[in-house]
């Protein structure tokens, strides 16, 4: 299963892009706002879809989006075009207080998500959205630093968690240290 992609984007169509790596083109699905918003170079995470006409590679620009679509196309009746949709609309975050709260307005609004799709997401994902662990907007800074110098996601949430420094900066130090042990 693919599961990232990183390379140069060689092609941006209505829908879609292809990006090379060693050689090799890849056409990878994107909302249309998204497509000319992904830089030249960089890495994508990735979902196979593979049916029996075929294989469609879904694109995302971080993990978290893909986590979330891995959880919306879980439901019944949300397939991977829609459940991109879905993570697409706003911001991760936003996406998924939305659906913590509720909004059927959002979710309705989303193209091809109906009344009755957009209950059953709420129903199910709420309180899977509410158990993973809240992180600030400070929090998502430090990850992210952390993440570009090279620790997984998992890794830095972890180094995170409880930690009492004040600024990013503070916190990214602290991080560090836990990680060094």
């Amino acid at each position: 299963m693919l599961i990232s992609i990183q390379g140069t984007m060689v092609y941006r169509g209505t829908g879609y892009v292809i990006v090379e790596n060693q050689g090799l083109g890849y056409k990878i699905t994107l909302p249309e706002k998204m497509v000319y918003e992904v830089p030249d170079q960089g890495t994508l995470y990735l979902h196979e879809a593979i049916r029996d006409d075929g294989r469609e590679l879904f694109g995302f620009t971080s993990i978290a989006q893909l986590e979330l679509f891995w959880k919306l196309v879980g439901v019944s009746g949300v397939g991977p075009k829609s459940g991109q949709k879905i993570v697409y609309a706003e911001a991760i975050e936003q996406v998924k207080a939305k659906i913590m709260v509720g909004d059927l307005t959002f979710l309705t609004s989303v193209p091809g998500i109906g009344k009755k799709t957009a209950q059953k997401i709420i129903l199910e994902l709420k309180g899977a959205l509410a158990d993973e662990p809240d992180i600030s907007a400070l929090d998502l800074d430090a990850i992210e630093a952390l993440v570009g110098l090279g620790y997984s996601r998992r890794d830095a949430e972890m180094a995170l968690s409880g930690l009492e420094a004040e600024g990013t900066d503070d916190r990214i130090r602290a991080a560090l240290k836990r990680l060094s042990r």
